[in-house]
C-alpha cells in the first residue's frame, strides 16, 4: 500500500518559523460558550448503548475527585434508568501522572488506577477500558523502561478488577487496532498513537502493518457506527496544536518548540503529520467514515466537527479528568471549554445524543453544560453552542 508521508522541515523553515514566533508572542487564548441546559434536542430513547469518555485523569486532585464523583452518580443513575443497556467507560490515557507505572512506586501509581476504577463500583455491568497515553509510555524515556511501564499499568489493572469489568487495550504495548463490540450496531476500536509516534522495534509489526489492520477493521464494520479512540486527537484548539502562550508550562524555548513542532507530541510535528495521513489514508481506503474520533491529551473539553471523506464526522477531546489547559476555536468546533469534565455517548439508530459535563468558572459542580446529536453524514448536526460576549 503507498501512502504519502510528511517529509522533514529543512532547517531553513526552522529558523524562519522561530525566528516568526520570537517576533510576536501572543497569549494562549481560552474560548467561553454559553452553557446548553435543557434536554438533548433529539432524543434517542431507548438507549441502546452507551459510551463514557474520560482523559488525563491519572493525577490527584480536587478536579479529578469531582469529575470521578460525578461520574459515579450518573453510572448509578444509567444503572436505575437503562438496566441493562451496555455501558463502556474508556479512560483516554495518561492514567497514570508523571512518568507511567513503576514497580518501585506501586503504592503511588497504583492509587492513580485504583481511584478510576473505583468510579465503576455503582454498575456492575460497566466495563472499563484504559488504554495508554504518553505519560503512560514513561514521558519520552528509552523504548525498553516505556514498555515496561505499559506493561505494568496492564498486569496492575488485572489484579484491580477482572477482566470482565476492565481491560487495556491494545495490550501488551502493541498499537492495535483493538476492536469491541458496544451495543447492536456500535463498534469502538481503540489505537495506542504513542506506539505510532515512537516507532519502536517490537514483535508488533510495522506502523504499515498498522494501517492496513485499520482499513480492513472499517472495512468489516462499514455497517457500524464506528468510534476511534486514542490518546492523541486529529485536531485540537489547545496547546497541543498551538494555542499556547510563551511561558505556559515552561520557560520560553518551550513555547518555540511547539510552535516549530519539534515535539512528537505536538500536532506541527513531522511524525504526528505521518500518523494523521495514516489514520486518514484508512478511512478513504476502507469507504468507511467513523461517527466520531474520541481523545484526551490537550486538557480540554472539545467538539469539533471534522468535513471530508477522509475525516472522521468528529473529533472529540475529553482530556480533562484531573488537569485544565487553555482551548481556541478551530475550524470546526461546536463546543470548547477549559474545565474539569467528561463526555457520554448514548448511542440510538444511526446516531449519538452526546452530553458534556464540566465545572465552570465560579462552580465546582460537575454538570451538563452541552449536548447534541452526532450524524456523521449530515454537516449540519450538531450546532455551535452560542459564544459568551464580555463587556
Amino acid at each position: 500500500m503507498t501512502r504519502r508521508t510528511s517529509s522533514p522541515r529543512s532547517k531553513s523553515q526552522r529558523r524562519l518559523l522561530l525566528g516568526a514566533s520570537a517576533l510576536w508572542v501572543g497569549c494562549a487564548t481560552n474560548v467561553r460558550y454559553q452553557t446548553i441546559e435543557g434536554p438533548p434536542d433529539l432524543p434517542t430513547d431507548p438507549v441502546q448503548a452507551t459510551l463514557y469518555l474520560v482523559g488525563d485523569a491519572g493525577e490527584d486532585s480536587p478536579g479529578r475527585a469531582a469529575v470521578l464523583g460525578h461520574l459515579r452518580d450518573d453510572l448509578t443513575r444509567m444503572e436505575r434508568q437503562h438496566a441493562g443497556v451496555p455501558v463502556v467507560v474508556a479512560f483516554l490515557g495518561d492514567n497514570i501522572y508523571d512518568v507511567g507505572a513503576r514497580e518501585a512506586h506501586r503504592d503511588e501509581d497504583l492509587a492513580h488506577l485504583a481511584a478510576q476504577v473505583g468510579a465503576l463500583e455503582p454498575s456492575p455491568t460497566a466495563h472499563a477500558v484504559f488504554l495508554p497515553g504518553n505519560h503512560d509510555w514513561a514521558k519520552g524515556a528509552e523504548d525498553e523502561r516505556a514498555l515496561e511501564a505499559v506493561r505494568i499499568q496492564e498486569r496492575w489493572l488485572g489484579e484491580l478488577v477482572g477482566e470482565d469489568r476492565a481491560s487495556f487495550r491494545p495490550s501488551d504495548g502493541c498499537p492495535g487496532p483493538a476492536g469491541l463490540d458496544l451495543g447492536p450496531d456500535v463498534r469502538l476500536v481503540f489505537i495506542d498513537t504513542e506506539w505510532l509516534l515512537r516507532r519502536p522495534v517490537t514483535a508488533c509489526g510495522t506502523p504499515e502493518d498498522f494501517y492496513d489492520a485499520l482499513t480492513e477493521e472499517l472495512e468489516q464494520h462499514a455497517g457500524d457506527q464506528v468510534i476511534l479512540a486514542a490518546h492523541h486527537p486529529m485536531a485540537t484548539g489547545g496547546p497541543h496544536g498551538g494555542n499556547i502562550g510563551a511561558f505556559h508550562r515552561g520557560p520560553f524555548v518551550y513555547y518555540l518548540a511547539v510552535k516549530a513542532g519539534i515535539s512528537v507530541q505536538d500536532l506541527a510535528s513531522g511524525r504526528y503529520s505521518d500518523l494523521l495521513a495514516g489514520v486518514r489514508h484508512a478511512i478513504v481506503e476502507s469507504g468507511k467514515k467513523p461517527l466520531a474520533f474520541v481523545a484526551g491529551h490537550d486538557h480540554s473539553l472539545q467538539v469539533i466537527r471534522m468535513t471530508g471523506r477522509e475525516n472522521p464526522g468528529f473529533q472529540l477531546v475529553s482530556g480533562s479528568g484531573s488537569k485544565t489547559s487553555p482551548v481556541d476555536r478551530v475550524d470546526g468546533t461546536r463546543y470548547a471549554a477549559s474545565a474539569h469534565g467528561y463526555m457520554r455517548l448514548d448511542f440510538g439508530p444511526d446516531r449519538a445524543r452526546l452530553t458534556v459535563f464540566a465545572q465552570s468558572d465560579d462552580d465546582p459542580t460537575v454538570r451538563p453544560v452541552f449536548h447534541c446529536t452526532l450524524v456523521s453524514d449530515d454537516v449540519t448536526s450538531c450546532a455551535e453552542a452560542p459564544l459568551v460576549v464580555d463587556r
